[in-house]
């Protein structure tokens, strides 16, 4: 049986020596090898992305658990209204500046002044 004893990346003969029965096994069994180490990378790959959405989505659904369960005049407290709380835990919702100082101190800051 002929065969080719080495190919080019697109799969071309580089040369047209045959190879030996032994030869041929050989090779066989590093390309079989190779394919099944990359069939089992892909799938580490895949479950390891998988587990990473499934992590994104179980915390998202405790942190819209935590803020459902606040009551209004706390949600108020962090600048959030009950009809926010998903956009917020998307983090489509940015606080600004002028919400980050805690209210209670500025207006003892007022007061004082």
């Amino acid at each position: 049986m002929i065969t080719l004893r080495n190919q080019t990346a697109f799969a071309v003969p580089a040369n047209l020596t045959p190879m030996s029965q032994a030869e041929i096994e050989a090779y066989a069994r590093r390309i079989r090898a190779e394919a099944i180490a990359d069939l089992v990378y892909s799938a580490w790959i895949a479950l390891k992305g998988a587990g990473a959405r499934v992590k994104g989505y179980l915390a998202q659904q405790r942190a819209l658990h935590e803020l459902n369960g606040l009551d209004d005049a706390m949600l108020r407290d962090i600048g959030l209204n009950r009809s926010q709380i998903p956009a917020a835990v998307a983090g489509l919702i940015e606080r600004p500046a002028s919400l980050a100082v805690n209210e209670n101190t500025a207006s003892a800051v007022r007061l004082a002044a």
